[in-house]
């Protein structure tokens, strides 16, 4: 990229960029000035409807005068007189086009016109309002009809209650209501309408209304938005609101031509696009200028800095002809690239030494490390790498095979980078011909200006090859001794089915198919429970409960276990010892300890006592079996951990989920055990605040 560009680049961040802003800002702004003429033009229509509802209800009012004074008709007589009063309030009213009396049902009796028979109010159709729901509204209180189309000018229909039982309906001109806002102007264009609810304009005096399409304005009328803008007619496009009026099915809409509603709008945003192209022009045409007596230093500079980065120091800069600022800058870049030759000086040693140390960590990893060009070339091998290439360890993986005789031939490096990545093979120390797993893996780099440098790395993975083989080991365990209980479980579903067994054998049958099915559901919710424990979704729900009945439950349960081994189980918690604490959670950890100790006791006895020491309750679980190696004391809380003593085989779980129990309810769980002579678990709970009680004997 040149000066000139980087400068005007520079020109359009500093000042087009804010301008740029300032235009997305005016955009948002002529959104929001734009419906706020629109609100205008609705409070406008909203203000001129409160109008026109007062008239309406001073209409009603003397409507509801008139019907309150209206008599009887059940006679000739009575309907004179009331013909005579209809004229009279015909009278008083100048507005109302003609009074039309109803029965109770809504048909007319008699009308009287202003003006009379010469009227031709007088001769329109006959006044039905049988069988309207809003005759029914008009017991109430007086209810306008709505539009009527008696006569040709705008007139309001408006029904009231009679005294004589009827109804009374006025058909009331409001063309002088309406005339009042229609010659209104909006702008210089703009006015007010009135529509119906199917988008054709009213009759209303006044200026003449847009060509407006009827279905396009009734669709904005029930569009639910009160707010009109984009509205087409024959003429452009129209802006403004429109809110409905006391007359039913009646709109009073505010329009004014879209161009003229939002000139002043479209004016700021023409003079602000004028500017930012103004300025963009400025800006170049300054970049131009400037970029002329800049790109020479720059340049020369550039130069020097390309060279510095090439590692080449030997750079030194002519200030002379350089102006203002950049005479500071070319002495800056000679004294930096003088420092930067005696620096590079210096670091060679220092390199050297690091390359030393990095070296001798490579050679002590327990990992091998190799590095060696295409060739097979060895460029560096640490001491692990060294070994395993000089065993048998890679001959059954490379081409070359091991021979019988002493100086059989070993592979090679280039051999080695035709293995694949995640090649898995075998070393056995020589001394100690303890077998270890490795997996190799080759990476390739090229460094600058040198050849490709092949890095072939051998982890050591023999501990998790170990713990694999564990688990498969134990999963394997878990799964055989599934089958055995199910396949029994089934055996006895298939007799019970069959009838095979007699009804004095069929309460044994269901007794062991309830101890197989308490087994698979321990074993499973062993399994089940260390996962949730370690995720923390296993939480005790702490309750105070009697330990010495919780012991009691468990061995009462481990009892015929116990007793086929000849086994004795002593209970040493003293009557009503109180913990807060999961119960089913302790007493799970009480039936893995007892079922530990009942499994590893042949003939002794396996006792739990009790003790209440330093604001902790202690419960401890012994017995005088085979015990456990002083080895594996530290390892025997470990997942899937299974000991070796007394010939027992379990799955390493009871005792993990133990401590993660205890754990989890702020105690600890520890053992002491020596082989042969038993062991003893011992978990504290806390407290809580419960009463001591007297220790067990």
């Amino acid at each position: 990229m040149t000066v000139f560009y980087r400068l005007f680049k520079l020109f359009i961040y500093v000042i087009i960029t804010p301008l740029f802003v300032t235009g997305v800002f005016l955009f948002y702004y002529q959104d929001y000035s734009k419906r706020e003429i629109l609100e205008n033009y609705f409070n406008v229509a909203r203000i001129s409807a409160g109008f026109i509802r007062q008239n309406v209800e001073n209409i009603a009012l003397r409507l509801d005068s008139a019907g309150g004074g209206a008599p009887r008709f059940d006679t000739q007589e009575q309907k004179n007189a009331a013909r005579a009063a209809l004229g009279a309030a015909l009278k008083n009213n100048p507005d109302f086009v003609f009074l039309a009396l109803l029965d109770a049902d809504g048909k007319e009796i008699l009308r009287a016109a202003q003006g009379g028979a010469d009227n031709a109010a007088d001769n329109t159709l006959e006044v039905d309002f049988s069988n309207d729901p809003r005759l029914a509204s008009a017991a109430e209180g007086v209810v306008i009809s709505g539009f009527e189309d008696y006569v040709s000018f705008p007139v309001a229909g408006f029904i009231s209650r009679a005294e004589g039982g009827g109804y009374i309906f006025a058909a009331a001109d409001i063309s002088s209501v309406l005339r009042r806002f229609t010659a209104q102007q909006i702008g210089r264009s703009g006015g007010m309408y009135f529509a119906g609810a199917e988008g054709a304009f009213l009759p209303a005096g006044g200026a003449a209304a847009p060509a407006v399409n009827a279905r396009d304005l009734a669709a904005a009328l029930h569009s639910g938005r009160a707010l009109i803008s984009g509205l087409r007619t024959a003429g452009g496009k129209y802006a403004g609101a429109f809110t409905p009026t006391a007359l039913p099915g009646v709109y009073l809409i505010v329009l004014q031509p879209q161009k003229e509603a939002y000139r002043t709008i479209n004016l700021i945003s023409w003079l602000i696009a004028f500017f930012i192209l103004a300025t963009t022009t400025l800006s170049y045409f300054a970049a131009l200028s400037f970029s002329q007596e800049v790109s020479e230093p720059v340049e020369r500079i550039t130069a020097a800095a390309q060279k510095i980065a090439a590692d080449d120091f030997d750079v030194a800069l002519d200030p002379k002809g350089a102006w203002g600022e950049f005479e500071i800058l070319i002495n800056a870049v000679n004294a930096m690239a003088a420092g930067l030759r005696h620096y590079s000086a210096l670091q060679v040693d220092k390199i050297l030494d690091e390359k030393k140390k990095t070296d001798m960590l490579a050679r002590l990893m327990r990992d091998g490390v190799i590095m060696c060009n295409m060739e097979g070339e060895q460029l560096f091998i640490n001491r692990t790498a060294a070994k395993i290439l000089s065993s048998d360890a890679l001959c059954a993986h490379t081409l070359r095979m091991p021979l019988p005789e002493a100086g059989r031939a070993r592979p090679q490096l280039k051999d080695l980078l035709t293995l694949r990545s995640g090649t898995v093979f075998t070393y056995k120390e020589h001394d100690t011909q303890k077998p270890a797993h490795f997996e190799m893996f080759t990476e390739f780099f090229k460094p600058a200006n040198e050849e490709q440098v092949a890095v072939i790395i051998l982890r050591d993975i023999t501990y998790e090859h170990e713990i694999s083989e564990m688990k498969n080991d134990i999963f394997n365990s878990v799964a055989h001794d599934l089958r055995a209980p199910l396949l029994g479980l089934q055996a006895y579903i298939m007799m019970l089915r069959e009838g095979a067994l007699p009804p004095d054998k069929q309460a044994a049958a269901l007794a062991a198919m309830e101890q197989i099915s308490k087994t698979l559901t321990g074993l499973i919710e062993n399994i089940l429970d260390a996962s949730k424990l370690e995720r923390g979704l296993l939480l005790p729900d702490k309750n105070p409960f009697d330990i010495c009945a919780s012991a009691r439950k468990v061995m009462d349960v481990m009892a015929p276990v116990a007793s086929a081994k000849g086994t004795s189980l002593i209970n040493k918690i003293p009557p009503a010892a109180t913990v807060e604490a999961d119960k089913n959670l302790i007493e799970r950890v009480l039936s893995n300890l007892v079922s530990n100790a009942v499994k590893f006791t042949a003939g002794g006895a396996v006792e739990i006592s009790y003790a209440h020491e330093g604001g902790f309750h202690k419960i401890k679980v012994s017995d005088n079996g085979a015990g456990i190696k002083e080895t594996e004391l530290d390892k025997i809380f470990e997942k899937y951990h299974r000991a070796s003593s007394g010939g027992a085989k379990g799955y390493g779980l009871g005792l993990h989920i133990s401590r993660q129990i205890i754990n989890a309810h702020g105690g600890e769980i520890t053992v002491e055990s020596r082989e042969g002579k038993g062991a003893a678990f011992t978990f504290t709970l806390p407290a809580g605040g419960l009463k001591n009680v007297k220790e067990g004997g």
